[in-house]
């Protein structure tokens, strides 16, 4: 998809048109001049397989990164959690550990190609019995490669305690504690305001030594970056603080749709921070995901990566990549459980270790099977969002992706030309996608009815 660009000179006002074509990657002047970076070479890279319910993905049973779900327990209930309204499977625990480590014999691993493997909860330290226990015998199993496994792992951070804080930082490789910094209160209960829990967290922080991060999600309650960048540097006393995560939430469910970017305002007033936010900072905000995109794109761009190269921004759609409970099962991600339905009616299951030649993800969709992304300018940024939202959550997530991206490629733009876009012009686009920052055009709010949010008994 081609689109028309109209940019304009921060310094001057002049403006200046460009044309961006998404699949091919191409950004090009109106007299045909291309910008090109001959030192940037794709070659190597694996094309992406399509794939949607009707034609379901596969895995390999060649596993490079292994995503171990412990149960979706948690000693928290956040409102966007995405695994809040999740059905929840029976319960694994320590006595589970023999039996996957045998189920784990019908895959193949290669020190070579190397292997990351992630412990997922729900809260991953409410299973502390069976994580110690389950490292040990993962550990075992690899004892003789020279470059063993890296282990990571995302917690809440309320759990921890001395003797888990050694075991951390001997068995683990890294690790995040989820906080949004200012804006804890959107999401749930602040575990740093109880002051031994806030010593533990920084006591860690400060042996892993760069290692650890301390992921942030962005939502229509707590919209900026630089303030969560400010209240972690004054909390850990470090203005070089490692934050990850970074991105806009997704509408996974209800939760989600409620600090979800409602009107065309919203959207605008959230695209106008953001890029004041990175172009005054040159993307220097602590969160490394943000810089990391922008210098992606760019990259891409200039060395026109072809959007056939594409992936999902979960990374799930790689065939290598394998989530899985202590039961063996097989999931679309490490969000869901084997007990799970997805909106669109099939099932999280979609199969076991031991059949591995049979599992088949139903639940999800490629970016290459949505018209939305294949259309979309800011395609190589968002990288399709969530491949199993479906139905009004897909497309309340896409537009929260879009607003979030269309910052970045603005900046993606501006670092390559001189000139910020302001106008996406194309017959696809509606109006408020065209308006990057709302400046160009006259937009009436659609009155929609409320979005019902479910409640759910404590």
């Amino acid at each position: 998809m081609k689109f028309k660009v109209l940019a304009v000179k921060q310094e001057t006002g002049d403006q200046k048109v460009f044309y961006y074509d998404n699949i091919e990657n191409i950004l090009s002047e109106e007299d045909g001049f291309v910008y090109d970076n001959p030192n940037v070479s794709f070659s190597n890279l694996k094309e992406y397989t399509p794939f949607s319910p009707s034609t379901p993905l596969t895995k390999s049973k060649y596993v490079t990164l292994l995503k171990v779900q412990l149960g979706l327990s948690c000693n928290f209930e956040c409102e966007y959690c995405s695994q809040r309204f999740v059905e929840r499977a029976d319960e694994t625990n320590k006595d589970d550990v023999d039996h996957f480590m045998s189920k784990l014999e019908n895959l193949s691993f290669s020190e070579k190609d190397g292997l990351k493997i992630e412990l997922w909860g729900g809260e991953p330290l409410v299973y502390w019995k069976t994580i110690v226990p389950l490292v040990k015998a993962l550990k075992e199993k690899f004892k003789d490669w020279k470059k063993p496994p890296r282990y990571s792992m995302i917690t809440n951070g309320s759990l921890l305690t001395e003797e888990i804080n050694q075991w951390l930082l001997y068995n683990l490789d890294s690790m995040a504690i989820s906080h949004d910094g200012p804006g804890q209160h959107v999401r749930g209960p602040d575990p740093f305001q109880e002051p031994e829990t806030k010593r533990l967290a920084l006591d860690l922080y400060r042996k892993f030594k760069g290692n650890m991060s301390f992921n942030s999600m962005i939502n229509a309650q707590n919209m900026s970056r630089k303030a969560v960048y400010e209240w972690f540097k004054e909390f850990t006393g470090n203005e070089n603080v490692n934050l990850g995560e970074g991105a806009f939430v997704d509408a996974y469910d209800d939760g989600g749709m409620s600090v979800s970017l409602k009107t065309k305002d919203d959207h605008f007033k959230f695209r106008q921070l953001a890029f004041k936010e990175i172009i005054e900072s040159d993307a220097n905000l602590g969160f490394g995901s943000i810089k990391d995109k922008l210098n992606y794109f760019m990259g891409n761009v200039t060395g026109h990566k072809h959007a056939k190269f594409v992936h999902q921004k979960c990374g799930m759609d790689d065939r290598n990549t394998l989530a899985v409970d202590l039961h063996g099962n097989v999931l679309t991600c490490q969000n869901v459980s084997s007990v799970s339905i997805n909106t669109n009616g099939e099932a999280h299951l979609s199969g076991t270790i031991e059949n591995l030649q049979d599992v088949k993800v139903t639940t999800s969709t490629h970016w290459s099977q949505r018209k939305e992304c294949s259309d979309c300018p800011v395609l190589h940024i968002c990288q399709g969002s969530c491949m199993f939202v479906s139905g009004d959550y897909w497309y309340q997530t896409c537009a929260n992706a879009y607003s979030d991206a269309i910052s970045i490629f603005a900046m993606g733009i501006y670092k390559i030309t001189g000139y910020i876009p302001i106008f996406i012009d194309n017959d696809v686009l509606p109006d408020e996608r065209k308006d990057i920052f709302g400046t160009m055009l006259t937009h009436v709010e659609n009155v929609k009815k409320p979005f019902p949010i479910k409640i759910v008994a404590g």
